[in-house]
């Protein structure tokens, strides 16, 4: 009975993970009432290395990356030692207050045995995969 929205961002340099979890209610068929209770933000997880061709075509024109390549040498070996030491740390976890602010409802408008589609309280339509489900490989 509980439900997470995790989403990642990932950059040349670093991903960063972030979650909410809230536990429902079913209401009806085909409405459940959800109570978010907690964000967590996973440490980010930083590039020891940076991959950059060894140029780029823009509109035509070859821009050679060399020199970029230098400048992010002594950034790529910072980013390895802040990696090191925040490699393996907890996720900071934060709670969501109880109060009304944090309950929304959805809708379920459809259903299949990988797919759920819900319209949210807020005008939001939530496409949501079943764990396991082949539409997430």
């Amino acid at each position: 009975m509980t439900i997470i929205n995790a989403s990642t961002i990932s950059t040349p340099f670093a991903s960063f993970s972030f979650s909410a979890t809230a536990s429902f209610e079913v209401q009806t068929p085909s409405r459940i009432e959800v109570q978010f209770k907690e964000g967590s933000f996973q440490p980010p997880e930083i590039s020891s290395s940076v991959n950059l061709p060894e140029q780029i075509a823009i509109f035509g024109q070859k821009f050679s990356l060399g020199t970029v390549k230098e400048l992010l040498e002594p950034l790529q070996r910072a980013f390895a030692s802040i990696a090191g030491s925040i490699s393996g740390q907890p996720p900071l976890k934060v709670p969501i207050p109880g109060d009304n602010k944090a309950k929304s409802w959805l809708l379920t408008t459809y259903l299949d045995k990988d797919l759920r589609i819900s319209k949210g309280d807020g005008g939001g339509v939530f496409i949501l995969a079943k764990e396991g489900s082949p539409l997430l490989d």
